[in-house]
């Protein structure tokens, strides 16, 4: 069969046009997750791994959600954005928790991704939710890393959570949708697993990964079937491709017309990558006149996971093009190709010059030091210039002022460079580098100094005692000096610490004198201590901490019965200081007592105790005065033992027999006195009305005590245990003065 040149020509035209108007694929993505199915336990995760990949081009970040889940639910994405590559794949993982109290049903959802516009979703995916104290496992499977082309291992556990019936489990896993390029077997499979509680066992995952395979982290699903339900936990693994990057240093250079700078180019092994990679380069700006740039090799030799560098030198005439310009570095090996660009900053007229003094410094640590840096104008110029440092030692800070620096036209500008020395700073002179920066017009100058970072002087301080016991209300002096002498007026920090030495707080902060030397006296309360002395150092000494010193504080005596017996040892003062240390201050509402009591009767008793041990007369009396007290004292021992089954009930209950008897023997005799004089002279007279007010506080004074002790309020309970001893005194006393008093008359 023949065909006529006519028609010829009009199938060939045909066909053009059908080809020319035949549409593109269009730009979005699908998205795939799994497993399509799985069991998860109330209290549980559900486990899932999403794919997404890049149709038509497609190269924009991905949302993802799910359906909605409702009451009990709550999906987590990881990550929640991803952005595939064009024509590849980007990979998250979900989890949703199912809470304790789900109901036992199976769960119908979908994993949907947003665009821009586009909105894509997966096939229905389900989960059955089972009950909590069903026999089950837990899956972990640890993460890995490989490069493409090559092996890894993850390992995979199973633990038993809740105890099966008598046998082993069986547990069979799979990787049901695999990502493309990722391969994976399991060792052994299936994985026997013991059906107590707790048993574990482990499977080796053998993952391989495509030489063609992508960059990135991949996450798959694993499930694992038992012969009844399929569990899930999700892998990761992260992917490296053997490749190369480049990068500049720096990325921008700012010049004038006629100067030239350079920049170092760097090339470096990715995952492994080994070739060598050619440089070219291209102006991405309109090309400029008057200026070159030249590699001084142009190309690098990579050894695998090793670096190499060549320098880009750029030089300018005197009529070279002014402005920015940008230039693309471009590395090829084989079909990879990557590339920086560069900027180049060429100025005319105005400029400045830096110059620094003194030009070197010694700086001591723990101090500073001053550098003066002036910046001239020339050819008018007046724009702010930035001043940074460069080179200087670990531990230096600095800062200039003022920054920026802006000279007028024709004239100078000086800036203060201080730099500061830590305690730690390195010992050694280094060169620094001051750099004056015009970002407008884009001119940088540079100067640089010597700076030589000097130690200190190392020195000792030492802390001693007066005394290494006393006694609660006594007071210490703590002393010490610092070796070498530093001088005078150098803060000296003494510290005490009540647990051994775990902890320290602070006495006080003292002023060393010209010698060196210090002291302070000290009234620390009842306790075990350690004091030690410290202070931070000066610019030109180091600081120090001394060795610790033992104090030992003991309550205090009872000092008008220690002077009237005339001995600690006496079987009265022992009886009354047993009395207080082992019954009255073991319980809450006793010490807090205690304290109350303690500020009252050690405000006069020292210097009444030195009155009676110079009188032997008055120690006499004063056994007399005392007897009945101890004869209470012993009364109210056999209250709070006879009620010792509730100590707090105990003391409290003594403390009321010892008040109401101290007031009946002591307070009562002086009372009635006081009454009757008042009487005779009819300015006062004794009623009911009084003595209810004294109950009601004494009332009160009780209730105060429980909602102390419910509530272990410690000023409450001394309060209110004062209150109680002072009413309760008061209200003996005036009944017993009322009482006789009717008997009188």
């Amino acid at each position: 069969m023949k065909f006529s040149p006519l028609l010829i020509v009009g199938i060939l035209v045909v066909g053009s046009i059908l080809l020319a108007v035949a549409p593109t694929e269009a730009q979005t993505f699908y998205i795939t997750a799994s497993p399509s199915a799985q069991h998860v336990r109330q209290g549980q995760f559900a486990y899932l791994a999403v794919r997404i990949y890049s149709v038509g081009g497609f190269e924009q970040p991905v949302t993802l959600s799910t359906s909605a889940l409702g009451a009990g639910l709550t999906a987590s994405f990881t990550p929640a954005t991803v952005t595939p590559p064009k024509g590849g794949y980007a990979y998250s993982s979900l989890s949703i928790l199912v809470s304790s109290g789900y109901a036992l049903t199976p769960v119908n959802f979908y994993v949907q991704g947003t665009s821009g516009g586009m909105t894509q979703q997966t096939p229905m995916l389900t989960f059955t939710v089972v009950a909590s104290t069903d026999p089950d496992y837990a899956l972990y499977v640890g993460t890995t890393q490989i490069t493409a082309g090559s092996y890894g291992n993850a390992f995979i556990s199973a633990t038993v959570q809740n105890a099966y019936q008598l046998g082993t489990q069986s547990i069979t896993f799979a990787i049901p949708d695999p990502p493309p390029g990722l391969s994976g077997t399991f060792s052994p499979n299936p994985l026997n697993l013991n059906y107590i509680a707790g048993s574990s066992n482990s499977s080796t995952l053998t993952l391989y990964v495509a030489s063609s395979a992508q960059s990135g982290t991949y996450y798959f699903a694993i499930t694992a079937w038992n012969g009844t339900r399929t569990r899930c936990i999700v892998g990761s693994v992260n992917v490296l491709v053997p490749d190369f990057g480049i990068s500049s240093d720096p990325t921008s250079r700012s010049i004038k017309q006629g100067e030239s700078t350079d920049y170092t180019i760097t090339a470096e092994s990715v995952a492994g990558f080994s070739g060598t990679v050619s440089l070219t380069k291209s102006w991405v700006t309109t090309t400029p006149s008057g200026i070159t740039a030249e590699f001084d090799m142009t190309s690098i030799v990579l050894a695998a996971y090793g670096s190499g560098q060549a320098v880009l030198s750029i030089t300018t005439t005197s009529s070279a093009t002014t402005g920015t310009h940008k230039l693309r570095v471009t590395g090829t090996s084989g079909t990879k190709m990557h590339s920086v660009d560069v900027q180049l900053t060429v100025s005319s007229g105005a400029n400045f010059t830096v110059a620094v003094t003194p030009s070197s410094q010694t700086v001591n640590r723990g101090s500073s030091q001053t550098f003066t840096v002036t910046l001239t104008s020339t050819g008018g110029f007046n724009k702010p210039v930035y001043l940074s440092l460069s080179g200087h030692q670990t531990g230096v800070t600095y800062d200039f002022n003022p920054n920026p620096v802006t000279p007028s036209a024709g004239v100078s500008a000086t800036s203060t460079l201080t730099v500061y020395a830590s305690s730690t700073a390195s010992l050694e002179t280094r060169t620094l580098t001051i750099t004056a920066s015009a970002p407008d017009p884009g001119i940088t100058h540079t100067a640089t100094v010597s700076l030589t970072l000097a130690g200190k002087t190392d020195t000792a301080i030492s802390c001693s005692l007066s005394v290494a016991t006393i006694r609660q209300g006594q007071n210490v002096t703590v002393s010490g000096s610092i070796t070498p002498n530093p001088g005078a007026n150098n803060d000296v920090i003494l510290e005490y610490s009540a647990d051994a030495g775990s902890t320290w707080g602070t006495i006080t902060t003292v002023k060393t004198d010209s010698g060196g030397s210090f002291s302070y006296v000290w009234s620390p309360s009842q306790g075990n201590y350690k004091v030690r002395s410290r202070w931070d150092g000066s610019a030109a000494y180091n600081g120090a901490t001394s060795s610790q010193q033992s104090l030992t504080v003991q309550p205090p005596g009872c000092i008008i019965a220690t002077a009237t017996y005339g001995s600690e040892l006496s079987p009265e003062v022992q009886f009354l200081r047993g009395f207080r240390d082992g019954t009255v201050m073991s319980t809450l509402a006793g010490s807090e007592f205690m304290k109350a009591f303690n500020a009252w009767y050690y405000s006069f008793s020292p210097y009444v105790a030195d009155f009676i041990s110079n009188q032997p007369l008055l120690k006499e009396v004063m056994k007399i005065l005392l007897y009945p007290l101890i004869g209470i004292l012993q009364i109210s021992a056999s209250t709070y033992s006879a009620l010792s089954f509730s100590p707090e009930l105990a003391i409290v209950a003594a403390g009321i027999v010892a008040s109401g008897l101290i007031g009946v023997i002591y307070f009562a005799p002086l009372s009635l006195i006081t009454q009757l004089c008042m009487k005779r002279h009819r300015r006062f007279r004794l009623k009911t009305s009084h003595l209810k007010t004294l109950a009601a506080i004494w009332i009160a004074s009780i209730a105060l005590i429980c909602l102390a002790e419910a509530t272990a309020t410690q000023p409450v309970m001394m309060v209110a245990t004062a209150m109680l001893v002072l009413s309760t005194l008061t209200l003996t006393a005036l009944t017993t003065t009322r009482r006789v008093i009717q008997k009188l008359t």
